[in-house]
Order: C-alpha cells, then sequence, then structure tokens
C-alpha cells in the first residue's frame, strides 16, 4: 500500500513525471494500460498527463500501434541543456582532486580551431613557471591537452585542425610534421592518454586525456604537468591512470557512452 501511495500521491508534477519516466525506461513501448499499472494513477489523469506531455513533444503515442514512445522534444532539452552547461563546474571536482594527488599543476582546455585555450587552472604547490596561463592560447600538436583532443576528432576536423598546427620544432623531442603527429594520435586513440614528453617546454612534461560529450566528441582535455627532474618513471605513470579515471569520470558526466 505504501508503494501504491508513493506512486499516485503526491504534486501533478510528481505524477507527470513518473509518467514521463516510465515511459523514457522502458525497454520497450508501452500501451496506456501497462502505464496505468506502473503508476496507479487514475485513468483519467493518467490520459491527462500523457495529453499533455504528448502535446508539448516530451511523449510520442504511435496511432497505429497505440504505443507510447519519448517524445522528440526530449532530445531538443537535452541539446539545450548540454550547451548551457560549464566544463569547469562539471570538471572541478576532478581538477582538485588531482591537485590534491600530485601536488603539480593541473590544466583544463579546449581545442578552438587548431589552437588550444587554457580555461582552468591549479598551480603547482611547488615552485614551477610554466608557459601556459588561463586564458592563454598554445599549440595544439606539441601540448598533451591539444594531442589528447585531436586524437579524437573526426577525419574532416583534424584535416582542418591540422592545417592550423604550425609545426615549429620548440625541443628535441616536438613533432615536426603531419606523419608524426598522426602516429601519436593513433596511440592516444588506443590509451586514452596523452603524453608531452618535454615537447613544447624543455624540462616539463605531462600526462593528458580528453573529456567527450554525448555525442562521445572531444570537448576539454585535462592535464597534469610537472619538471622531469622530479617525476620518476613510476610517478609519470601514476599520474597516467589519474588522468585518465579523471576525464573518464567526467566524460561520463556529459554524457559519453563508456568504452574501455
Amino acid at each position: 500500500m505504501a508503494e501504491q501511495e508513493s506512486k499516485s500521491g503526491g504534486s501533478s508534477l510528481d505524477k507527470a513525471l513518473n509518467l514521463l519516466q516510465e515511459v523514457c525506461v522502458a525497454e520497450v513501448p508501452l500501451r496506456f494500460a501497462d502505464l496505468v499499472e506502473k503508476t496507479d494513477l487514475p485513468k483519467a489523469t493518467a490520459h491527462r498527463i500523457l495529453m499533455s506531455l504528448t502535446e508539448k513533444g516530451l511523449v510520442r503515442f504511435d496511432e497505429f500501434t497505440q504505443l507510447y514512445h519519448p517524445g522528440y522534444g526530449l532530445l531538443e532539452l537535452a541539446h539545450q541543456a548540454w550547451a548551457k552547461i560549464d566544463i569547469r563546474d562539471i570538471a572541478a571536482d576532478q581538477i582538485k582532486y588531482l591537485w590534491d594527488e600530485t601536488g603539480e599543476t593541473i590544466h583544463l582546455a579546449v581545442l578552438d580551431r587548431g589552437d588550444v585555450i587554457y580555461i582552468d587552472k591549479l598551480e603547482s604547490q611547488k615552485s614551477l613557471r610554466l608557459f601556459s596561463a588561463v586564458g592563454k592560447k598554445g599549440p595544439a600538436y606539441c601540448t598533451g591537452v591539444g594531442k589528447a583532443m585531436l586524437a579524437f576528432l573526426s577525419e574532416d576536423q583534424l584535416v582542418a585542425a591540422i592545417k592550423e598546427q604550425s609545426f615549429t620544432k620548440h625541443t628535441d623531442t616536438t613533432l615536426i610534421n603531419e606523419q608524426m603527429l598522426r602516429d601519436d594520435l593513433i596511440k592516444i586513440r588506443e590509451s586514452k592518454v596523452s603524453l608531452d614528453l618535454e615537447e613544447h617546454e624543455e624540462g616539463i612534461q605531462c600526462a593528458a586525456s580528453v573529456i567527450l560529450n554525448h555525442r562521445n566528441e572531444p570537448i576539454a582535455a585535462l592535464s597534469i604537468t610537472a619538471p622531469k627532474f622530479r617525476v620518476d618513471d613510476a610517478r609519470f605513470q601514476h599520474f597516467q591512470t589519474l588522468v585518465k579515471e579523471a576525464c573518464m569520470k567526467v566524460s561520463t558526466r556529459m554524457g559519453a557512452m563508456a568504452s574501455n
């Protein structure tokens, strides 16, 4: 009885949300009678709510099969919601977690017409002077965050982004042509870890990974940056694990489909 009261009781909004949820989570489309049974709503109430949800485009009724489906209006609402999400807010706890765990500089960056733009940064707890600064642009082809995002672009987007790269040689390990970059991007797609091995600044290395959205498109990247002299191989490997896991958590929040 208590279960019935929890389903059928409550405000009109509760009832409408319960009905909408049943339509959306059902493994197969449901008939009207199924929805009345699952929600314990009076038939007249259920019919009135379904009519309203259908008019708003949140539920779609197939007159031929007499089945209820999620409406296309849900996709529009989802799109508008995703567009208003600030990745800095969504990733904030993971940025802080990485900083607490490593004590090193943590970057959050996005890709803009082939360039990296740093949109958030927590400075190292130790002395370290870096090229990066919030709002500053940097090259994509020789930075961990840049390569992390390039690796998950579509081919057309990648071709356009590569055309924007200067391939200037900053250090002895800088990738200086398209083929070198593409070879590295293949490895990054497989591992979901992007490394900057002193490619942009001498003595500075970083481990980065990509943040994907609900279409599995790259929308940002996180990195852990530290001077090579204080990070041995084991610790650098640990950085790679940490940043990959952090980005996977943020990607999940953004609706990305899980993959290995």
